[in-house]
């Protein structure tokens, strides 16, 4: 819809410059400071507009060229900071697992020792009920 608004807005002011143009068809002198030229208005006019817009195309065209310049430019960083990110998590990740993984076998050592401590103590009170009891 912008674009839209955008072309009928040139189309508008384009027909105004040709009609302004058309309406002023006298002869004018042009003055190059080198030499001098006696053109129609009409052309003269038309000319300038055409001149006028070869320029804010160029000037437009390099500050596209720049932009995506920059945008290529960042897009790189941020797929670079990306993957920095992404290897960042998997290495902490990691760190994490072997961590965890650390405590889990802690643990399991403790209970396995706690067990079988339980068990000989188990051992022990069977051992001295049995002797209690032979007495």
């Amino acid at each position: 819809m912008k674009n839209q608004w955008r072309i009928i807005l040139g189309l508008v002011l384009t027909l105004l410059i040709v009609l302004f143009a058309v309406m002023n068809n006298m002869d004018v002198p042009i003055n190059f400071g080198f030499s001098q030229l006696s053109a129609p208005l009409v052309i003269i006019i038309i000319g300038s507009a055409f001149l006028g817009a070869i320029v804010i195309a160029l000037v437009a065209t390099s500050t596209i060229w720049q932009q995506r310049k920059e945008i290529k430019g960042l897009k790189k960083q941020l797929g670079d900071l990306e993957q920095s990110i992404d290897q960042k998590v998997a290495d902490k990740r990691e760190e994490l697992e072997r961590e965890y993984n650390n405590k889990l076998a802690a643990l399991q050592t403790d209970n396995e020792h706690q067990t079988t401590s339980t068990e000989k103590q188990v051992e022990e009170e069977n051992t001295e009920e049995e002797h209690s009891k032979s007495e």
